[in-house]
């Protein structure tokens, strides 16, 4: 993916974001297969999900979505918030509004919300750290977020088990086996990074 770098009326200093690198497309292919994987399963097991942990999960879907495509988002178009802002609130909605439309207009409410607050604090951090450890911070928030959408997954189905009568698919047999091999997989991609970048000065070099 290659993205056109420009710069600022005012001649600062901006950061040009060359191609997408192995770990930044796993990230991103991470991310949105724990998403989608969510959604799908409460949309499924909508009956037996109660309204409050729809919320719980429209809610952390949206915020999730948001703050991490705002952070590479911010990164990327560094130098232009409004782009990178807008962008990250439109996935941040568009997730949100998903992950709730299975259980009910309150949670379809939630997920907007948090997807928007989401967005524009990821492409806000974004943006600031843009110039100084922008592959440091892809990387710590990546982490984290993989991390609470696991737990969300987990939140999800052990709150359909205790409302379902029947056996219910289960991703968590091995937990401590799924968190370690996601932990080793990013700390091998570390050392990529997960963008290639080059810096541009005043007068474009």
């Amino acid at each position: 993916m290659r993205v056109n770098s420009e710069y600022n009326k005012s001649g600062q200093t901006k950061i040009g974001v060359e191609i997408m690198s192995i770990s930044l497309f796993f990230i991103l292919l991470l991310c949105a297969t724990q998403v989608t994987t969510t959604i799908i399963y409460v949309a499924y097991y909508r009956n037996w999900v109660t309204k409050m942990n729809g919320m719980m999960i429209s809610m952390s879907l949206g915020m999730s979505a948001g703050i991490l495509m705002g952070t590479i988002l911010g990164v990327i178009f560094h130098g232009d918030l409004f782009k990178s802002t807008i962008y990250a609130i439109m996935i941040g909605l568009v997730v949100g509004f998903l992950a709730g439309l299975p259980i009910g207009l309150p949670a379809v409410i939630d997920g907007i919300l948090s997807g928007l607050m989401g967005g524009m604090m990821g492409a806000m951090l974004g943006d600031m750290v843009a110039m100084t450890r922008p592959n440091a911070i892809i990387n710590i928030i990546a982490v984290l977020i993989t991390m609470v959408l696991l737990l969300v997954l987990y939140a999800a189905e052990e709150s359909i088990r205790k409302q379902a009568n029947h056996q219910i698919l289960s991703f968590f047999k091995y937990p401590f086996l799924m968190i370690f091999t996601i932990v080793v997989l990013f700390l091998v991609l570390n050392y990529i990074g997960p963008l290639d970048f080059h810096f541009l000065d005043k007068s474009g070099h």
